[in-house]
């Protein structure tokens, strides 16, 4: 992988950087300060803005043996299409070290177009400080949390599966958004959907199905607003602590009225 970090390294502004068919193996790290800690990543792009674009088969892969995050974005934009992440681990599940995620956005505009991420230890897409993430045909599998968003950050999420994580599909916290519309949230260990503090979730034509122990789960003082989709198969389909609310089929509210 030391010549996709060179190539991003040496990017202008738009430039377009293609990855071939193959597996990049994670061989290297760079460490990115991050408050108080410090996220570690085998491809870091840092002030940048440009695209990387795989073609059919190009995976950027990790090892047991090679603890760290995939992909740290921070202050930039960027446009990632066509990509696989797979088999990111973790050194210690809790330290002051961010190995074993997927993609690590901070501060950053981020376009996912059908990216594809699997068996991730800890959080396949994070969302931090003021992030803004698009994502398209995003497939995230059997990772340990689909989606993790803190601070200001905010996700837009279409026509994307996600499925078998240990922990939630997507988690918001802080003052985060979310809109998701046309997606599967299938399988998912604890909640699909789950906001705490004044986060927001608004879940438009999405299917939550089979998760556990909630479908939907607002705490702290969030909401979570359920606009059309099928809710079915789950241990329970919505679930409320604190001043957290779900509202479910609210016409009104679905309306934006």
């Amino acid at each position: 992988m030391a010549g996709l970090q060179k190539a991003v390294d040496e990017a202008i502004p738009g430039a377009l950087i293609h990855l071939r068919e193959g597996r990049y193996m994670a061989s290297a790290y760079r460490d990115v300060p991050f408050q108080d800690l410090v996220v570690r990543g085998a491809l870091v792009i840092e002030g940048k803005e440009l695209s990387l674009i795989g073609e059919p088969g190009a995976v950027l892969a990790g090892s047991e043996d090679y603890p760290v995050s995939a992909i740290v974005i921070n202050d930039s934009t960027v446009k990632i299409s066509g990509l696989g992440i797979s088999d990111f681990t973790y050194l210690e599940p809790e330290d002051d070290i961010y190995d074993g995620h997927g993609i690590f956005t901070i501060a950053s505009n981020v376009e996912l177009d059908s990216v594809r991420i699997a068996g991730v230890d800890k959080m396949a897409v994070t969302g931090r400080e003021t992030g803004h993430v698009t994502a398209r045909n995003l497939t995230i599998a059997q990772s340990h949390l689909g989606v993790w968003l803190e601070e200001t950050a905010h996700l837009n999420l279409t026509e994307s599966l996600i499925t078998g994580s240990e922990s939630a599909a997507i988690a918001a916290y802080m003052e985060a958004t979310v809109q998701v519309s046309g997606s599967l949230i299938e399988g998912n260990q604890d909640d699909g959907l789950y906001t705490e503090d004044n986060a927001y979730i608004r879940s438009a034509d999405t299917d939550i199905v089979s998760n556990s122990p909630y479908g939907a789960r607002a705490a702290g003082h969030s909401q979570i607003l359920l606009c059309g989709g099928e809710m079915t198969g789950n241990d329970a389909d919505t679930g409320e602590e604190d001043a957290g609310r779900v509202l479910l089929g609210d016409a009104q509210a679905c309306s934006g009225r």
